[in-house]
């Protein structure tokens, strides 16, 4: 497990340089080095939270990346202007994606919650495994089990 988290802080380290390469609009400062060393690593992942996010590690203004338990259902989500970069560090979960969404609302600028996804498609996810989820199109998580975490790394598009 730490092996595969380390892993997937080498991927945020080159996807967070490949935004960084950026020019921010509002300048937020940018992050000379971040690390994390394995013992850190499984220390964020194991700390308790009250919420689904456990850890936010980086925040910018066209990126930023957290670590995430879920113990419940999500809500259909849709971004029209982030990538979702994740790895699963722990657990598994349901992920729906793709097709119709109806019946949600704005909950901020380019920002869209609930309602339902009709003729999406359905992957359950792994430790380990990887995936991206363009802008636009939307996703819902469901049935967490077995202490289901992730990295995640958004990126503004």
């Amino acid at each position: 497990m730490v092996r595969k988290f380390a892993l997937a802080c080498i991927l945020v380290g080159s996807f967070l340089s490949a935004a960084a390469a950026q020019t921010a609009r509002n300048a937020t400062p940018e992050d000379g080095f971040q690390y994390l060393s394995a013992k850190d690593a499984v220390a964020l992942v194991n700390k308790p939270g009250p919420g689904p996010v456990l850890s936010l590690l980086s925040d910018h203004e066209n990126y930023f990346s957290e670590v995430v338990a879920r113990k419940t259902d999500g809500q259909v989500e849709l971004h029209q202007h982030w990538i979702d970069f994740m790895t699963i560090v722990s657990g598994d979960v349901t992920l729906t994606y793709g097709g119709t969404l109806a019946g949600a609302k704005e909950t901020a600028p380019g920002e869209l919650r609930g309602g339902a996804i009709s003729g999406g498609k359905t992957v359950v996810l792994h430790r380990g495994d990887y995936l991206e989820i363009p802008a636009g199109v939307p996703h819902l998580m469901t049935a967490p089990q077995h202490n289901f975490t992730y990295l995640i790394v958004k990126v503004r598009v």
